[in-house]
């Protein structure tokens, strides 16, 4: 947790940094205040009978090299100095001349690989920016390819086949929003958020439980899981608890030997008739989760089916 809040802090003062111009006025006033921050940390030191006439002050000159580079530093390093011939000094004298020039010496040390850094975390970001770009256009392009195979299916079968089409299309449908959820902003797609962007239409009505440990999901985990979980609401729909008769669907999320485990438990008011055969939807769910070494087991019970998905963390 808190290693987790370090890094979300370092983040977002590195976008802070790279959001500020070289020689904006904000820039020069922060550097400012920070060189009266350590003024005053001067005064306290003093008051503590700190000998220290110009360490309290690189902290401001560190600091505006990474706002605003070189220039800010600059300004930084002969503000502090001006502060403390000033402030702090009664007679200048030859001790105080080489305080001087060893502070001006060390700043300039201190500002070199500042501003190395510096210029490398505006790189960095500007890689982060032209990949986000990338990623976007990348997006745009898939979501519409899935949208053209969507609109062949169902164009290309009709008849006898047309429903065959409209489950194909569906399918494809789930994929597109798992690599929604996948590529969104949020940048993390988690086994809940799979679940109820896929249960969500059936929540309302309170037919739909969905409890346990949240675990994060790899994007081919997503996307495998998507149609598992679309195939089997899709049942339910048809001939399972979301069929609208006072049925009832319980999602538990749980760890089992390691492995993350999904157990999906239909409740349904009057017994349901197992399937006779395996039939196309059931080889899918068995291939998905295969894909990503995972597995279903199925019971088909007089009150409904009961299947425990297991799948390795970390796809």
């Amino acid at each position: 947790m808190l290693s987790g809040s370090i890094v979300r802090a370092g983040q977002s003062f590195s976008s802070w940094i790279v959001r500020r111009r070289t020689w904006s006025l904000t820039t020069f006033l922060l550097t400012a205040v920070a060189v009266a921050i350590c003024a005053g940390s001067r005064v306290a030191l003093d008051s503590a009978g700190a000998t220290l006439s110009y360490a309290p002050f690189f902290p401001s000159v560190l600091f505006a090299t990474l706002l605003g580079g070189v220039p800010a530093a600059v300004f930084a390093a002969w503000l502090s100095a001006t502060v403390v011939l000033i402030g702090f000094t009664d007679r200048p004298d030859h001790a105080e001349a080489v305080n001087l020039v060893a502070f001006l010496g060390a700043s300039a040390l201190v500002i070199w690989p500042a501003n190395l850094c510096r210029n490398a975390l505006l790189e960095l970001k500007r890689n982060e920016h032209a990949r986000e770009l990338l990623m976007a256009e990348l997006r745009h392009r898939v979501n519409n390819q899935l949208a053209l195979f969507q609109s062949i299916v169902r164009s290309s079968l009709s008849g006898e086949d047309r429903d065959k089409g409209e489950a194909i299309a569906l399918r494809l449908d789930a994929v597109a929003r798992a690599n929604t959820l996948a590529w969104s902003s949020q940048r993390v797609m988690t086994l809940r958020m799979l679940l109820e962007a896929e249960l969500q239409p059936y929540r309302a009505s309170g037919a739909v439980s969905l409890e346990g440990t949240d675990v994060p999901l790899g994007p081919e985990a997503g996307r495998n899981l998507a149609l598992v979980f679309h195939e089997l609401a899709t049942n339910a729909v048809k001939y399972g608890a979301l069929r609208g008769d006072g049925g009832r669907l319980e999602v538990q999320l749980a760890q089992d030997g390691g492995r993350n485990l999904v157990s999906w438990r239909e409740l349904n008011p009057r017994p349901v008739a197992p399937p006779q055969s395996e039939g196309f939807g059931t080889r899918m769910i068995r291939a998905s989760l295969a894909a990503i070494g995972g597995s279903i087991e199925q019971d088909f019970r007089d009150e409904g089916l009961l299947c425990r998905i297991r799948f390795e963390p970390g796809m």
